[in-house]
């Protein structure tokens, strides 16, 4: 199988021109706009508590738009209970 190299999504936007911008958002958008639509129907349905709900559109997002590649991996969840533990 052959692989691919996935360019950071930092880097990726950060070189863009604006008018790269909206093609390359676009299709992203639909897939997020579509998954959105299923949670919220499983949110209706009580499939999904609300809570759960936004808790699945906020990774959907994360996912799809890079905020992990960012945001999670310069703050985890351990760095912070060290930090708390610090400030005491």
């Amino acid at each position: 199988m052959a692989t691919t190299v996935t360019h950071s999504l930092v880097q990726q936007f950060a070189s863009m021109k604006p008018s790269e911008f909206g093609p390359t958002i676009e299709p992203k958008w639909q897939v997020g706009e579509r998954l959105v639509k299923e949670v919220r129907a499983a949110v209706e349905k009580q499939y999904l508590t609300p809570l759960d709900g936004a808790r699945v559109i906020s990774s959907i997002t994360a996912t799809l738009f890079g905020y992990d590649e960012f945001i999670l991996r310069e703050i985890s969840p351990e760095s912070l209970l060290a930090s708390t533990q610090m400030r005491r």
